[in-house]
């Protein structure tokens, strides 16, 4: 506990409380936006279905506006790569979970998503990020951007795009 508390100023996990509360509030209004008011816009920020890939919209978008909103310029490259990675990591985590391991628990979803959110804050500060790489970062924010925007407007078929507790609901009549 004490390396721990070397290595994480008590100060800097106050710091951190209002915007993992913030990114916390953020996805779970984003989760039912789409619900309350459905239209192009939210579809685009808001899951419309209960696929895994849906779900990168309430940890991306939640995220990046923590990042804009309570820090500063000075570790934006590591704030802007941490929210990628966290993307990257929960459609790994909630795929291992809900396909390999076929688990359909809300409680476990809902301490994934804050997990989630959480290994954002030790990321963006600890992460090296190279001088000169926000333009290398800025072309993966686009190419983010347009793929969530594609595959809201198109979802491919796969089971990352489909919600997985649908997966056994197919019931067989006989005609």
């Amino acid at each position: 506990m004490e390396q721990l508390k070397e290595r994480i100023p008590i100060a800097e996990l106050k710091r951190c409380l209002l915007p993992f509360g913030a990114a916390l509030l953020l996805g779970v209004g984003l989760h039912g936006l789409f619900g309350l008011w459905p239209s192009i816009l939210t579809e685009f920020l808001a899951p419309v279905n209960e696929s895994i890939w849906e779900h990168v919209k309430i940890i991306f978008w939640p995220l990046l506006l923590v990042e804009f909103a309570f820090y500063s310029k000075e570790r934006r490259a590591g704030g802007l790569t941490a929210v990628l990675l966290c993307c990257a990591g929960m459609l790994i985590i909630a795929w291992s979970y809900h396909v390999v391991l076929g688990g359909r628990l809300l409680a476990v979803d809902l301490v994934l998503f804050a997990a989630t959110i959480g290994a954002y804050f030790p990321l963006r500060r600890w992460l090296p990020v190279p001088r000169g790489s926000l333009s290398l970062l800025v072309g993966l924010y686009i190419l983010a951007i347009g793929v969530l925007l594609a595959f809201t407007l198109t979802p491919p078929s796969g089971t990352l795009f489909n919600d997985p507790s649908l997966a056994d609901a197919w019931v067989h009549l006989s005609c």
